[in-house]
This record gives C-alpha cells, sequence and structure tokens, in this order.
C-alpha cells in the first residue's frame, strides 16, 4: 500500500518529525509484533496473528527493502511484520489513524547469524530495492544526491536491457541500430547523472 496512508507506530525510539507517541493499545500490538521480527514460514506467521485482534486492518508493503550498502553481498529475502497507522477513512489533514499490520519484505545478507538478521528486518530507514522507488523517497527525505544516483543506476539498467533487445532484431537494419543509438544516449545521460550524484555526495561531506 502507498507510503501516504499509514504511517510507522514507534516503540523504543523518540517520536520524529510529525509522529506523535503511540497510544496504549497500539504500543502493546506494535511490542507483539516486535517479538516476531522475521516470519520464515507459515507457522510463524499463523502464531503472531493468534496474538492479534482478527479485525486489526492488514496492510502490504508493496516495496523490497534492502540496504544499498549491503548489495554485493549474497542475499535472502525474509517477510517481516510491523504495526503502521492507517487512515481510517478517505485521508484528509487530519483523518483519524488507526492501527494496521504491515507485511513487508526485506532483503538480509545470507551469512548474517540470526540476531543480525533478526536486527535488518526489523530497520525502518531501509530503502526499496527498485531504484525509482528508492529515487522517491530519497527526494522525500531531502536526499538529492542519493536519488540522482538511484536514477543513475535506473537509466543504466533501461540502457543495458535496450541493447539486449537489439540482440533479439535483425542485424543491420535501421531499428536495430536506431536502438543502439538510443541505448548509447541511455548509458550516457547515466553517466553523467551519475557524476552529478557522485559530485553531490562529495559536497555533503565537506
Amino acid at each position: 500500500m502507498s507510503d501516504t496512508h499509514r504511517r510507522p507506530v514507534p516503540t523504543d525510539r523518540a517520536p520524529g518529525p510529525r509522529e506523535t507517541p503511540a497510544p496504549g493499545e497500539e504500543q502493546r500490538l506494535a511490542a507483539t509484533v516486535a517479538a516476531h521480527p522475521m516470519l520464515d514460514s507459515v507457522g510463524a506467521l499463523a502464531s503472531l496473528l493468534a496474538r492479534l485482534p482478527p479485525e486489526l486492518p492488514l496492510w502490504l508493503d508493496e516495496h523490497v527493502r534492502w540496504d544499498p550498502d549491503e548489495r554485493l553481498k549474497q542475499q535472502l529475502l525474509t517477510v517481516t511484520p510491523r504495526i503502521v497507522g492507517v487512515a481510517s477513512a478517505v485521508e484528509t489533514e487530519d483523518a483519524a489513524m488507526e492501527p494496521g499490520l504491515e507485511l513487508g519484505t526485506v532483503c538480509i545478507p545470507f551469512d548474517s547469524t540470526p540476531d543480525a538478521r533478526a536486527a535488518v528486518a526489523v530497520r525502518r530507514d531501509l530503502l526499496p530495492a527498485d531504484p525509482y522507488a528508492s529515487a522517491e523517497e530519497r527526494l522525500e527525505q531531502g536526499d538529492v544526491p542519493g536519488a540522482l544516483g538511484d536514477l543513475a543506476t535506473l537509466l543504466q539498467d533501461i540502457a543495458a536491457l535496450l541493447s539486449d533487445v537489439t540482440d533479439g532484431l535483425e542485424r543491420g537494419s535501421s531499428d536495430t541500430e536506431s536502438l543502439r543509438v538510443e541505448a548509447s544516449r541511455i548509458g550516457q545521460a547515466a553517466a553523467r547523472i551519475a557524476r552529478l550524484a557522485k559530485n553531490g555526495q562529495e559536497k555533503d561531506r565537506g
């Protein structure tokens, strides 16, 4: 579901911008869910659901999330739950929020310990693995260089895919050559944007 319709319920951290301390019931639900950081089987999911009210709204995070700094490591996927605040009606500026259960998918390092895996699974700063969605979230957070880096990655992927398409077309045809040119142009644009992202990151570091 869209992030615009729910917010995380804080547990052991201070409220952030535009967040308020969760009521007692939400805190109880959040604590229940926190005891099940990873749901790696139907039994684990059933065990969690048995501890939650049956009328609790159910949501799905639309993105697989990961830590980009761990992208070079072999990853495995795990399902992780959390309690979020969801709009109980058509969202307005003062729309009432109610707790709901959100299930998400997180990439975690394959060679990590169970405790380390659980620690990654419950992180709330993980970005979408999809570069376009990641760029959107980074822009919302004010991270322009990071967003540019994601967009450069997206363009590189598009250029590579276009090159793959040309392999299945008639060699020497005008369409094939046109696609090769477009793939090259997109790849060059990706390289230029990647340089801008790098320059921005260096400026941010001072």
